[in-house]
């Protein structure tokens, strides 16, 4: 039964009727590249139809004012099954997930794939952190050749079970041989699936850290997906560098494009290899007093060298937000086609009031700040970047447009007043809810009405290549 819908409902169900219409509204459509008066009639999960005239409906959806749009698709999150993380996306109009950056649970996957979740998930597999410890590679050095076959099986095994690409946390473990990821991007080639790479390093640093992944997809012919590149080269200057590399090896052939956040601090654990010695040279002389400690009992605090170290060395998991990037390098990638927009939600540990603000405020940042208030892009393309072109990045035909046939994940947005509220947990809420989303659908069923949660919890749906 679909939820929390307003209007009349016919006392019987007659055939052909649509369960769900949306009405008055004005729909986006990310295909023809406009935006234009239509209805839109959703039937069990799927939209039935999409038009200019009446639909006979069950109940009905006033969209009078709002903008209907196709779900956000977030490819870039640390979700991975956590309920309270999938709320905060949900909040903010995500309405798929691709995950598995970091880790991947066997349980995670058979509970959303027999109960349902309350989005849709999917996952990528982790050379970093998965591929390496199950081979027994749980140092940073280099795998041997026996492990990097041994990985290479795995991650075909994977690949076959659906894992929608092969994950290099490459700054976190700089062991990694090029050998290693030249012999796992074939194995992604194989499978058409790409490769998503968080770079070696950060800053100017980082562009040199380009060239072996753009000699493995030369050699391999390997699609690319450069992570989150305002935290890798969104500081000191090093963006547009960073954008001049990705341009010329598009123009060479490549198969590269990137995503990006629009937050100016990203959020790690403190423990990782991101802060190893020497680690503010990478960020153009930052200091520990640069630290935002955004999980724990220090939650909201900025870091003196005294507890950077002492939370190193005795609470590695803290999450922390490096507040090092430039302001100026939020804006240049965001008018690239090439550049969607990914939220790192949920990284570190994540639960009520801790965390980073991106969990569930990123998009509606993008379309209230970045497209409303200072008109960084068009509202049409803005709507494109985080629905129809990661969507189809990954190969998710059934989403990402609204289009007759196409799955019923929907957000019903007002343009003039939607706006993100969370903040980092020095200044606010970082799981504020945002304002102007009035309707979420995920799969035909409304699961968001205002900032609220209705009863459908397990409407999503867990995603296979």
């Amino acid at each position: 039964m679909r939820g929390n819908a307003t209007g009349p409902a016919a006392p019987a169900k007659e055939e052909g009727r649509c369960d769900l219409a949306i009405v008055n509204g004005k729909v986006a459509d990310v295909i023809g590249n406009r935006i234009s008066q239509k209805n839109v009639g959703i039937r069990g999960d799927k939209i039935c139809c999409v038009t200019s005239g009446e639909i006979d409906a069950s109940a009905v959806i006033d969209a009078a004012g709002l903008l209907v749009s196709p779900g956000f698709v977030d490819f870039h999150s640390h979700v991975d099954g956590n309920p309270y993380s999938a709320e905060c996306l949900v909040r903010q109009g995500g309405t798929t997930t691709i995950g598995g950056e970091r880790n991947l649970n066997s349980h995670v996957f058979r509970r959303i794939e027999q109960d349902g979740f309350l989005i849709n998930q999917g996952f990528s597999i982790s050379h970093s952190f998965v591929l390496r410890n199950a081979v027994g590679v749980s140092d940073n050095r280099p795998a041997t050749e026996q492990e990097i076959r041994a990985m290479a099986d795995l991650a075909a095994r994977f690949l076959d079970h659906g894992a929608f690409g092969i994950c290099f946390g490459l700054e976190l473990i700089p062991g990694t041989s090029f050998e290693e990821i030249l012999k796992l991007s074939a194995v992604a080639k194989s499978y058409e699936r790409p490769i998503l790479v968080h770079l070696r390093k950060d800053g100017w640093e980082a562009l040199s850290c380009f060239d072996e992944i753009l000699q493995a997809a030369a050699l391999t012919g390997v699609s690319v997906q450069i992570l989150q590149l305002l935290y890798m080269v969104g500081i000191g200057g090093a963006m547009s560098g960073a954008l001049d590399i990705i341009e010329k090896a598009r123009a060479e052939g490549l198969d590269i494009t990137a995503d990006s956040g629009l937050y100016n601090a990203f959020s790690v654990c403190i423990g990782t290899g991101v802060f190893d010695k020497g680690w503010e040279k990478e960020y153009s002389g930052a200091s520990a007093q640069d630290i935002l400690i955004s999980s724990g009992v220090h939650v909201g605090e900025y870091c003196n060298e005294e507890m950077f170290q002492h939370l190193r060395e005795s609470y590695p998991e803290t999450l922390v937000s490096a507040f090092v990037c430039d302001k100026d390098a939020i804006e240049m990638p965001l008018k690239k086609d090439y550049v969607y927009i990914s939220t790192n939600a949920a990284d570190g540990p994540h639960y009520m009031n801790v965390g980073a603000p991106e969990v569930s405020g990123a998009f509606p940042r993008l379309l209230g700040r970045h497209v409303r208030e200072r008109k960084n892009l068009p509202l049409i393309e803005a709507i494109k970047k985080i629905t129809i072109l990661p969507a189809r990045r990954y190969g998710l035909t059934q989403i990402g447009s609204i289009e007759t046939g196409q799955n019923a994940d929907i957000v019903i947005f007002n343009p003039d007043t939607i706006i993100d509220k969370a903040d980092f947990p020095d200044r606010g809420r970082p799981d504020a809810p945002p304002e102007g989303i009035e309707y979420v659908l995920v799969n035909g069923d409304i699961v968001v009405k205002g900032t609220e949660l209705t009863e459908n919890r397990h409407s999503g749906r867990l995603l296979k290549k």
